[in-house]
């Protein structure tokens, strides 16, 4: 996220409640994100879905979280519609404090 956050950073998130995240920067969690750092199951990219609206419901046909880093090493996380149920969204990311 060094494009946007500068690594070691301190940043401030809002906690997320509703509305659209398309193109905003989260703080997720999913039991299949694993930090290889921590073993943790958070992440901080930017949100992209694409939305499934047959039969008058709305939900996730995909979910794509992009890292914003010039690292290449960092790849997007891609979660199917099956997966995506399992995502939860715990801030969109405000600023940086330090």
């Amino acid at each position: 996220m060094n494009k946007v956050i500068p690594s070691g950073s301190i940043c401030l998130f809002r906690k997320y409640s509703a509305g659209s995240r398309n193109g905003k920067i989260v703080l997720a969690q999913h039991y299949s994100i694993q930090d290889s750092e921590f073993g943790s199951g958070y992440t901080v990219k930017e949100y992209h879905s694409i939305k499934n609206t047959e039969n008058d419901q709305l939900s996730h046909q995909s979910i794509t979280l992009k890292p914003r880093s010039i690292n290449p090493e960092y790849k997007a996380i891609e979660l199917s519609e099956d997966e995506s149920s399992s995502l939860k969204v715990i801030g969109i990311f405000e600023c940086v404090l330090q």
